[in-house]
């Protein structure tokens, strides 16, 4: 039996058909058969804001207090 998983983007988590499959090849098949017929909505675009470096201080339990740069 074979599963059938979908990724679209690394920031986006994997899609599993919910059929399970009997060969690999009925598995690609069914893939693209579902691909192909994918329609897709752009409901929604935001301005991405610009990030700011920012010092974080960071105090450990028994230790001094590191001062960090934040790269975000």
């Amino acid at each position: 039996m074979y599963s059938a998983w979908i990724k679209i983007d690394d920031n986006l988590p994997w899609i599993e058909l919910e059929e399970a499959f009997q060969t690999k090849a009925e598995a690609q098949k069914a893939l693209k058969e579902r691909l192909s017929k994918a329609k897709i909505k752009i409901v929604k675009l935001s301005k991405q804001e610009k990030q700011m470096d920012a010092p974080i201080n960071v105090r450990h339990k028994n230790s001094r207090i590191a001062r960090v740069a934040s790269t975000a």
